[in-house]
């Protein structure tokens, strides 16, 4: 199956695309096609909008970037970052899929709490960077274990930026007429939509319910946001990278 015909899919019918990458049965480079556009398109749309667009993104004070400058950051930081968070997300399905979730879900909440304030409070270099080589090596050995799940999740998790891409001539239109509502609206579509097509494809790759592949979601973008905390507060991320990857 070609990028045109999958993308159709993903957009009208996304179940069987899902079962089509999870059984191995498409093309690997079918994802990653979505991806660059993807990363094309939203450079692009970064770069042309204003930095302190919407307002709440003033308070970040990033600076107006280039689109290459946009482009380096999805492409080598982002890239990075999207392959931690989906085998964050993948060994939350699994932990959540069985068990009572009121006695799992405190106990990750105030683990993840426990890291994020030590990190914020402790503001040394050397913590941070202990703490993110130990995230990196925690990381590995999800992807060691689940191997080919893995990579085809992976490859599911890449298609979903084609929703951010479609989204992206309203969000266009938000920025010409200055609109921040249209622009929330935007991001709200856009939010929803891969939260709805991430349930479905939780439930193909692990059978996750949809409450539970939610929560899964949730806790993997949180994990994501520390490590990219400890990463800039350990001095291997630029500041004004680290900016750009809490807009993107």
């Amino acid at each position: 199956m070609g990028f045109l015909p999958f993308s159709k899919g993903i957009l009208t019918d996304p179940e069987p695309q899902f079962r089509k990458l999870f059984s191995g049965d498409l093309n690997p480079g079918t994802s990653v096609v979505i991806y660059i556009f993807y990363i094309f398109a939203n450079a692009f749309f970064l770069a042309a909008k204003p930095a302190d667009f919407p307002a709440e993104f003033a308070q970040f004070g990033l600076e107006e970037k280039s689109w290459a400058f946009y482009f380096f950051v999805e492409i080598c930081w982002g890239t990075a970052l999207t392959v931690a968070v989906s085998a964050l997300m993948l060994h939350f399905l699994r932990i959540f899929r069985a068990g009572k979730l009121f006695i799992k879900i405190p106990a990750w909440t105030l683990g993840m709490l426990a890291c994020a304030g030590t990190a914020y409070y402790a503001k040394t270099a050397p913590f941070s960077l202990l703490s993110s080589i130990g995230a990196f090596f925690f990381i590995a050995a999800i992807i060691r274990r689940e191997q080919k799940v893995y990579w085809r999740f992976f490859q599911a998790t890449l298609a979903l930026n084609l929703i951010t891409v479609v989204v992206l001539p309203l969000e266009f239109a938000a920025v010409y007429l200055r609109s921040e509502n249209l622009f929330l609206a935007a991001e709200i579509i856009s939010g929803l939509w891969i939260l709805v097509l991430f349930t479905k494809l939780a439930k193909i790759f692990t059978g996750t319910s949809v409450p539970k592949a939610v929560i899964s979601m949730g806790a993997g973008s949180i994990a994501g946001l520390i490590l990219l905390y400890l990463l800039y507060g350990a001095g291997v991320m630029p500041k004004e990278v680290y900016k750009a990857l809490l807009i993107l």
